[in-house]
């Protein structure tokens, strides 16, 4: 957590854990500063069929640092007529508590932040799983415009950006999930 001199190679960190009720006290406290990814953590992640979410915990503080939920994904590409779908990982989600972001790893300024070694992780352990059990060797990522440079300094390339300004009845059916949670008129 951010304290004088604190580096996030100073952190110990336990193996990821799925998420699960047995969790849930730490859940309960996350905090990354977007509502609907705290949303996410605390009420859909558990019950997500399409995704797998883990969380990375403090072992000191016993606080969450953050999570991230994969799935399984892929993508067509069209050449010459020919269709080629090549598989791979997708991240769902992946978010770093505010207390943990923009922790620097080290006293080393071109170690980075604690968010990039963590992202880096995240990247190792899918690595780890489709040598081993699956053979995608794409990932594929979604993210805010916000993060864009974070995502690009630790190695993602954009191979297709779009942005669009959804509103009225097809921004209320993307967000229908969202109905009722106290964040759901700013999604709209």
């Amino acid at each position: 957590m951010k304290q004088n001199n604190l580096y996030g190679n100073q952190i110990a960190i336990e193996l990821p854990v799925k998420v699960g009720k047995e969790n849930n006290a730490y859940i309960q406290s996350f905090n990354c500063g977007n509502e609907v990814m705290n949303e996410y953590l605390k009420y859909q992640a558990e019950d997500d069929a399409q995704a797998v979410t883990f969380i990375l915990i403090d072992q000191t503080a016993r606080a969450i640092i953050g999570y991230y939920s994969l799935s399984c994904s892929g993508f067509i590409v069209e050449s010459m007529g020919h269709f080629t779908i090549y598989p791979a990982v997708e991240i769902k989600m992946f978010a770093i508590d505010e207390r943990y972001q923009h922790l620097p790893y080290s006293a080393e300024k071109e170690d980075g932040t604690f968010s990039d070694y963590i992202f880096r992780f995240v990247i190792s352990k899918i690595y780890e799983f489709t040598e081993e059990i699956c053979g995608a060797d794409k990932v594929i990522l979604y993210a805010v415009p916000k993060a864009k440079n974070f995502y690009e300094k630790n190695g993602l390339k954009i191979v297709a950006l779009k942005m669009e300004l959804v509103e009225g009845k097809i921004a209320e059916e993307h967000y229908s999930e969202h109905y009722g949670k106290s964040f759901y008129n700013s999604l709209i």
